[in-house]
């Protein structure tokens, strides 16, 4: 059986990508909608990474990530986010999260960062969970 490796190093069966995580892209008016199903981890972030990079090199400035059908996120899929973010920033765009919940929105709560991918979000960590 052909084996692949993902960008840590970790052998992938069947030479391609997890399919953890769907990527969807609906671009509208100068912006899009990324919508995500699945997973955000180590090994799936390439995969947001790649979309949301094509996006802003073909002149794409505002993409709005929504994350309702996101089950689960750890540290890799954040900084992912926050990368995206940070290009998007620097190509005078802009990067939001909508329709968090469950443990991707706890994750953005407990480190900070709904302060930054979250709209609007100046308080606490309870509106930045969506309650």
């Amino acid at each position: 059986m052909p084996m692949t490796t993902d960008e840590s190093g970790h052998a992938l069966p069947g030479g391609r990508a997890p399919d953890w995580l769907t990527v969807l892209i609906e671009e509208r008016d100068g912006h899009a909608v990324v919508r995500l199903d699945g997973e955000l981890d180590l090994l799936t972030r390439p995969r947001l990474s790649a979309a949301c990079d094509e996006l802003l090199s073909r002149g794409v400035r505002r993409i709005v990530i929504d994350a309702a059908g996101l089950s689960f996120s750890d540290c890799a899929g954040l900084s992912a986010l926050l990368g995206v973010q940070r290009e998007a920033w620097r190509r005078g765009g802009s990067l939001v999260l909508t329709g968090v919940h469950g443990m991707p929105a706890r994750l953005l709560a407990i480190t900070g960062a709904a302060a930054t991918l979250l709209p609007g979000e100046t308080t606490g960590p309870a509106k930045a969970v969506g309650e």
